[in-house]
């Protein structure tokens, strides 16, 4: 019995020059943040505490790529057509917010996305993709709930250790190197957790931002595994927003 091909998806409407273009520059700049962290990560000496350091500098690091990851995908969306490419451009663009001269390009984008913007389908959820496999919503999940060992090692164990290490300093520098590295690791936490809800509630941006969780887990070295496993069952999954079968017409 032969199996019909799965229905292409309609192609969302065509974004403005501009905003592609800001993407562009944003992908640029997020090379450029990942790039830094990444040497950062590699060249740095540990001195007698190379587990603490590591851990640090590891979590920023991810977290930069994770930031980049977010950015380039919403182009890839954008450029595409793909109609999950505005609810990952609209998370991607709210992390300019952060940089305060990027606040009217967020606003600016925003507003071209939700006002002007028809993304042609909603969602590809279906009987034959009823749910997301429990596999990948658990590693998202438990990707998630790192955050609280991450906020648990920051400010009771890292601040106790330089605190122990320098009593001369005010426990209030800890404390604000931690808030540092806790508000530089803030991407890290969202995609996870936006791949969560995604999933959960059937969109699929959810399970674009799962495969980019799951890059995340094997680019991490310790997930290794668990991300590769994560790459495996949404490559069996085979839900339409990760594959490439689009309509041959679409909306101007």
């Amino acid at each position: 019995m032969a199996v019909a091909p799965p229905a292409p998806l309609s192609l969302a409407s065509q974004a403005p020059v501009w905003l592609r273009i800001s993407f562009i520059v944003s992908t640029f700049l997020a090379l450029n943040w990942a790039a830094i962290f990444t040497l950062g990560l590699i060249n740095t000496q540990y001195g007698n505490y190379p587990v603490e350091n590591i851990a640090l500098n590891a979590v920023i690091a991810l977290a930069a790529v994770a930031m980049l990851a977010l950015q380039a995908t919403a182009l890839v969306g954008l450029y595409m057509r793909r109609h999950w490419g505005r609810a990952v451009a609209t998370v991607a663009s709210g992390f300019w917010v952060f940089t305060v001269i990027g606040i009217p390009f967020a606003i600016l984008a925003w507003w071209a996305m939700h006002r002007r913007w028809d993304p042609g389908v909603d969602s590809t959820f279906n009987k034959d993709h009823p749910s997301a496999p429990p596999y990948v919503v658990g590693l998202c999940a438990v990707g998630t709930a790192l955050v609280l060992v991450w906020i648990w090692f920051l400010y009771f164990y890292l601040v106790d250790l330089l605190t122990h290490v320098n009593p001369s300093q005010p426990v209030s520098g800890w404390y604000w190197i931690a808030t540092v590295a806790l508000f530089l690791s803030i991407p890290l936490w969202v995609v996870q957790g936006l791949a969560v809800v995604g999933l959960v509630q059937k969109h699929d941006w959810g399970a674009v931002l799962a495969m980019i969780t799951c890059v995340l887990w094997v680019l991490s070295l310790v997930g290794l595994p668990f991300g590769i496993a994560g790459l495996i069952v949404l490559w069996r999954w085979q839900h339409p927003a990760l594959g490439t079968t689009i309509a041959s017409g679409a909306p101007a």
